[in-house]
């Protein structure tokens, strides 16, 4: 009886493992080699990054807060990116990421607030503000509050020239899908840093 009971409680054990493994599988944001984020410091235009990461992987063990991981690209290349939903750029104030990097593919800003990885954009039909309830867990997780994402009129507003893309903002964000995503600096008009659709000059 009590080695049946063992038994018992041994298979249970191992399936309540496999349905946490599962269901944290299921739970882990995909990346889209697309619109995923360049690690801080990446060459800019995006080509230029391209043509000098090898992807190598020194800037992943670099990192403290393992928020670099590698993606396969579509035609087979493997590249360092960031998922601010699994885990944002915490803006480390040594940049160890671009220290590792032995090609020249991550360049140090001369200030980490100058790091641009993408810009937060609020999506005013999930964000609970614009429905008027209070929330603030995206000024309270960016690292310039205020500067980058200003409170007006008890809703977010992101600044284009402050905004550094680490995407704490989307991680602090408890909305599914996030009220509040970044968006990839490539995707941006230089200069203007608006998505590119939003280009009025075509």
């Amino acid at each position: 009886m009590n080695q049946h009971r063992s038994r018992r409680d041994f298979l249970t054990s191992w399936f309540d493992i496999f349905r946490e493994v599962s269901d944290a599988i299921r739970s882990t944001p995909r990346t889209d080699p697309r619109t995923a984020l360049r690690p801080p410091g990446a060459l800019v235009p995006d080509t230029a990054f391209l043509e000098a990461c090898t992807g190598c992987g020194d800037c992943l063990p670099a990192c403290p807060t393992d928020s670099i991981f590698t993606i396969e690209t579509s035609d087979g290349a493997t590249l360092p990116t960031i998922n601010p939903s699994r885990k944002p750029c915490y803006l480390c104030s040594d940049l160890p990421c671009v220290a590792a990097c032995p090609e020249g593919a991550l360049v140090r800003p001369e200030t980490v607030s100058q790091v641009r990885l993408g810009l937060a954009r609020v999506d005013p039909r999930q964000c609970v503000t614009f429905q008027g309830q209070a929330c603030d867990l995206c000024l309270k997780a960016c690292p310039y509050p205020d500067q980058a994402i200003m409170m007006v009129g008890g809703r977010p507003l992101v600044s284009s020239s402050s905004c550094t893309g680490c995407g704490l903002c989307e991680y602090a964000c408890p909305e599914s899908p996030k009220a509040i995503t970044v968006l990839a600096e490539r995707q941006l008009v230089p200069g203007l840093r608006v998505p590119r659709s939003e280009d009025l000059a075509g």
